[in-house]
C-alpha cells in the first residue's frame, strides 16, 4: 500500500512539473510574467502591453467576458479615478489578476532617489589629442583630419565600433589609411586618416574613452508607461565637456557614503557609491539636455506619494511655496520646503525654465542647500509635479535652477 501510494504521489509531482514546464514553455508567458498586478492608464496610454497579449492569452472582465480586442474602448468609457478588474487567461484558465486604474491626467511618480547612472558612448569619445612621433616629426594624425575634443569616432572603414579595444583592432588592421565616420553634436562626416604606424600599431594621437559613471537624483517615472526622467540635463564627459552620445545605459541603486556642505563660491556635493552588484533600476535608453531617460524595470513607489501625482503644465506654476524631494542619508526621500522664486516663459522645450530658493532649515543646516548629486530632486507644487533641480548657483548655493517637468516628460519614448 505504502509502495503505491509513493508510486501516485511522483506520478502526480511528475504531472505537476510536466504541466508547469508546458505552461511556462508558452510564447509569451515572460511578458504576462513581467506585467505589474497594478496598471495605470491616462493620457499617456498604458493599456498597451495588456492590449496586445499574443494568443493563446485572453483578457477578460469580471464576468469572464472576453475582452482583448476592445479593451482600449472600454477603459476610454471608464470614469476617472476608476479601477477595473481584468484577468489573463491560458486555455480558460487564469495566471493573472490586473487591476487597471483609470485617470485623464498625466500621472508620475515622484522619486527623489539617489541613484548610480553608467552609460556607454555610441562609438567611443575623443577625450584629447596628443602629437606622436612618426619618425620623421611629432604631429597629430587624427587632428590633422579634422577631428576634434567631443567628436566621437563611431565607424572605421565602414565598420561600427563597439569599444576601445575593438577600435584598436579595426585601425591596426586597416594599414596606412582609413576612413573615420565621426559623430560631432547631430552631425555626421568622414573623414580620411593616416596614421603613424609603430611596431604594426596604428597611433592616431587621440585619448578617447568608451563609458562613464556617476551619481545623480531620479526625478520621476510615468506610472502608466514605466518610462522615467533622471538628473533634467544631460551627462557630460569631464574632459571633453560634450554630452556623451550613448547608445545604452543602466539605471541601478546607489548608497550615500557623505555629504559636503555647500559655501558660497564652493558647491557641496552628495557622494554616494555603486557597483556592479547593485540593484539594477531600469535601462537608458537617452541622454539629452533635458536628462537622462530610460525605463523603469518594475515599479519603485515613494511612500510620501504612494498613489502618484498629476503632472504639472508650465503653465501652471506660479511663485511662490514648493517643495522637493531628495534623499540624502539612509536612502530614504524626505520632503524640503522651497519657494520658487522666478519663472521663465517658455513656449516650448529648455533646460533652465524657474529659480528655486531652499527655505527648510533641515536642508539648509546639512547641505547648505542645493548641492552636486541632487541634480534631478522633484520639486512639486500645489499637489502637482511641476519640475526638477538642475544646477546651484555658485555664489549662493542656497539657490538652483529647475526644469520644467512637462519638458522632461515629452523626451520620453
Amino acid at each position: 500500500m505504502k509502495k503505491t501510494l509513493k508510486i501516485l504521489i511522483k506520478t502526480a509531482g511528475a504531472l505537476l512539473c510536466a504541466m508547469l514546464f508546458a505552461v511556462n514553455a508558452v510564447p509569451g508567458m515572460d511578458t504576462v510574467a513581467e506585467l505589474p498586478k497594478h496598471i495605470y492608464v491616462d493620457d499617456a496610454g498604458g493599456a498597451e502591453k495588456l492590449a496586445s497579449l499574443p494568443e493563446p492569452f485572453t483578457v477578460t472582465d469580471r464576468d469572464g467576458v472576453a475582452v482583448t480586442s476592445d479593451l482600449s474602448e472600454r477603459l476610454g468609457q471608464a470614469q476617472n479615478g476608476e479601477v477595473k478588474r481584468f484577468s489573463i487567461e491560458l486555455f480558460g484558465v487564469t495566471v493573472k489578476n490586473i487591476d487597471v486604474h483609470v485617470r485623464d491626467d498625466i500621472y508620475v511618480m515622484p522619486c527623489g532617489s539617489s541613484v548610480g547612472i553608467s552609460l556607454w558612448c555610441n562609438g567611443v569619445l575623443v577625450v584629447g589629442l596628443g602629437n606622436v612621433d612618426d619618425g620623421q616629426r611629432r604631429r597629430c594624425p587624427a587632428q590633422e583630419a579634422g577631428i576634434r575634443t567631443g567628436d566621437s569616432i563611431i565607424a572605421v572603414n565602414g565598420t561600427a565600433v563597439e569599444g576601445i579595444n575593438h577600435l584598436s583592432t579595426l585601425t591596426n588592421s586597416a594599414g596606412d589609411s582609413m576612413e573615420l565616420t565621426v559623430k560631432r553634436n547631430n552631425t555626421q562626416f568622414v573623414c580620411t586618416v593616416y596614421p603613424c604606424i609603430k611596431n604594426g600599431e596604428a597611433i592616431l594621437g587621440a585619448w578617447v574613452r568608451e563609458s562613464t559613471a556617476g551619481i545623480g537624483t531620479l526625478a520621476f517615472y510615468t506610472m502608466s508607461s514605466m518610462n522615467f526622467g533622471a538628473l533634467g540635463h544631460a551627462v557630460t564627459d569631464p574632459d571633453a565637456g560634450a554630452i556623451i552620445d550613448a547608445k545604452k545605459g543602466e539605471l541601478v541603486d546607489a548608497t550615500i557614503v557623505g555629504v559636503t556642505h555647500g559655501e558660497q563660491g564652493f558647491p557641496g556635493e552628495v557622494r554616494g557609491t555603486f557597483s556592479a552588484l547593485s540593484k539594477k533600476l531600469g535601462t537608458v535608453y537617452a541622454n539629452t539636455r533635458y536628462g537622462v531617460f530610460g525605463t523603469m524595470h518594475a515599479q519603485m513607489p515613494n511612500e510620501l506619494y504612494p498613489e502618484g501625482v498629476k503632472l504639472a503644465y508650465p503653465d501652471e506654476v506660479e511663485l511662490g511655496p514648493a517643495t522637493l524631494l531628495t534623499s540624502l542619508d539612509d536612502g530614504s526621500v524626505t520632503e524640503y520646503s522651497c519657494e520658487i522664486i522666478k519663472l521663465f516663459e517658455q513656449s516650448a522645450s529648455d533646460g533652465k525654465g524657474m529659480v528655486v530658493k531652499v527655505t527648510d532649515e533641515r536642508l539648509l543646516e546639512r547641505t547648505g542647500g542645493i548641492v552636486q548629486g541632487m541634480s534631478g530632486s522633484p520639486i512639486l507644487q500645489n499637489g502637482k509635479l511641476i519640475g526638477a533641480v538642475t544646477h546651484v548657483f555658485i555664489n549662493d548655493p542656497t539657490r538652483g535652477y529647475g526644469i520644467y517637468a512637462y519638458w522632461m516628460y515629452e523626451q520620453m519614448r
